[in-house]
């Protein structure tokens, strides 16, 4: 089938990339089920209403200079051409190191059924990378690979997403940070390097009765290099309004990759709840805590996403958009 042979091509592309590159530290989206735009360019348009959404999230809340997001998107779907179009900011610091990003997504939704789709989006960005020098605190006094102010790189970077979905499913796949391994990025070894990343999503819906439904879904996001991740969530919804859900994270210790025993067993617990507050405004909260691996288990993440989907003038939508 071709979707499929669209998948492994993706997939291969991917891998080549991240043969030459080394990890990098990513944004990690626990409530990735409420906004996939931030992970699969192929999302923007979903709605096919102008959707607005932004997203915070602390990790390891405790821990000085411990990972932190912020991000905002908007999306919309232009009839006519099938299309959707959207941009997105994103902030990303850890310790003495801080990325600011902006892309512009396009997306082409190929219809396949009454109620299915197979969307195609790119992302198209630029990053900025910046080391603040003077966070950091060497154990050698004048060390020549600390910078002594603040140093910068700056370089494009490529999203490439596929996105099955009809009223009851979907299936993502996207991959970042594309371009790095053509691009001459060296910064010695302070700065971090980019590597390419996949992500495998998906969730379904099922009708439990008529008040409650019930989502299950999973995340794989895998850099070739360090562990795989694997996200395990379920979510019970009731009158469509309130969201309530739990989930699972693990490290999957991939053959051939030498890395920490810590990170190995990497484990972590999901709680999570959404609420819509009026029509078209919903909040999500999220709470991670870590189980093992890492040693910080008596620190915990929250992440926070607030989103507004503005009304249609006319009526579009074949069938619900649950994801």
């Amino acid at each position: 089938m071709k979707f499929f042979k669209i998948i492994s091509i993706l997939l291969c592309i991917a891998a080549l990339g991240a043969e030459h590159a080394q990890a990098q530290q990513v944004p990690q989206f626990s409530q990735y089920i409420f906004n996939p735009v931030f992970i699969n360019p192929a999302y923007a348009g979903y709605k096919q209403q102008l959707y607005l959404q932004t997203y915070y999230r602390k990790q390891w809340t405790g821990v000085e200079g411990s990972p932190q997001t912020f991000a905002v998107a908007g999306d919309t779907y232009l009839e006519d051409s099938q299309l959707g179009i959207g941009a997105q900011v994103l902030s990303d610091r850890l310790g003495a190191q801080k990325t600011t990003a902006f892309y512009g997504n396009l997306a082409y939704h190929l219809r396949l059924g009454n109620t299915k789709y197979l969307s195609f989006g790119a992302g198209m960005g630029v990053v900025n990378s910046m080391m603040d020098g003077g966070m950091l605190n060497p154990d050698i006094d004048d060390d020549p690979s600390v910078p002594v102010s603040k140093e910068r790189m700056t370089y494009p970077d490529l999203k490439l997403g596929l996105f099955l979905y009809d009223e009851s499913f979907y299936i993502g796949l996207a991959a970042d940070q594309m371009l790095s391994s053509v691009l001459d990025l060296d910064q010695g070894d302070v700065m971090v390097q980019p590597s390419p990343h996949i992500y495998l999503t998906g969730g379904y819906h099922f009708d439990l009765n008529y008040n409650f439904s019930l989502i299950p879904s999973i995340m794989y996001m895998d850099d070739f290099k360090a562990p795989a991740r694997l996200d395990l969530n379920t979510a019970l919804i009731l009158n469509d309004m309130f969201w309530i859900g739990a989930g699972y994270r693990l490290g999957l210790d991939m053959p051939g990759r030498e890395v920490q025993d810590g990170l190995k067993k990497s484990t972590a617990f999901l709680a999570m709840v959404q609420v819509q507050l009026k029509e078209g405004l919903r909040l999500g909260y999220a709470y991670d805590h870590t189980l093992t691996g890492f040693s910080v288990g008596t620190f915990t993440t929250h992440d926070i996403s607030l989103s507004f989907l503005f009304p249609s003038k006319r009526v579009r939508l074949i069938s619900p958009r649950f994801f």
